[in-house]
């Protein structure tokens, strides 16, 4: 298995051109179809985990509006600065950090989406729990991918960095949520998709001071 620091070294190469290169304007077309599957709504203050170089922060100020915020990070450095070039609102904030420890309070997000990200985590149990930490109760939690998990098993095996960075199949992922305090998940894997989402347990909370 690859260290984390091999892991982060390949993405830190590659911050430069990978939205161009993963991201043409056929498989933005399938990136838009997904959108509605986030369930966003104006106003709403969203985390984006593993943000890359940004690919979702367009899309989520959109669909946020005004009145909402747009947080995202990344663990690698060069991939944060590449995000940060995105427009953002005065609200928005983009910084490095890790998906393990993450360095906001709880309870402070309507949505949580880890688009194109889950696999890196060297501790996805943890993560997830942080992902939910964060998340309001009554929030979503999505994690998706524009590949089947059997196609993003294929795909990462053709590089040694993340040759062994795969989605947990249903049992465990749906096991993972229980143990987050989510709702059972519900899990969409077919051809050019994988959906995992869920909502939150317990009461929504009516806090709106956008502390984070």
């Amino acid at each position: 298995m690859a260290s984390g620091r091999a892991r982060r070294d390949f993405f830190d190469a590659r911050a430069s051109d990978w939205e161009a290169s993963c991201y043409p304007e056929e498989v933005r077309g399938r990136l838009l179809e997904l959108l509605p599957c986030f369930d966003l709504t104006p106003g709403a203050r969203v985390l984006d985990v593993g943000t890359g170089p940004g690919v979702l922060i367009p899309y989520l100020r959109r669909a946020v509006g005004p009145a909402g915020r747009v947080v995202a990070f990344d663990l690698s450095l060069p991939m944060a600065r590449k995000a940060r070039e995105k427009p953002l609102s005065p609200r928005d904030l983009v910084l490095q950090a890790d998906g393990h420890r993450l360095p906001f309070r709880a309870a402070v997000f309507d949505r949580v989406i880890c688009f194109a990200a889950f696999p890196h985590f060297d501790d996805p149990a943890l993560a997830l729990a942080e992902m939910a930490r964060v998340l309001r109760p009554g929030g979503r939690l999505v994690i998706a991918h524009l590949l089947s998990r059997e196609e993003l098993t294929r795909h990462h095996g053709g590089h040694e960095a993340v040759a062994d960075d795969i989605l947990p199949p249903p049992a465990l992922m749906g096991e993972l949520f229980a143990r987050a305090g989510l709702e059972p998940p519900s899990i969409e894997d077919r051809p050019g998709r994988y959906l995992a989402s869920a909502l939150k347990r317990g009461m929504p909370l009516s806090d709106e001071s956008g502390r984070i």
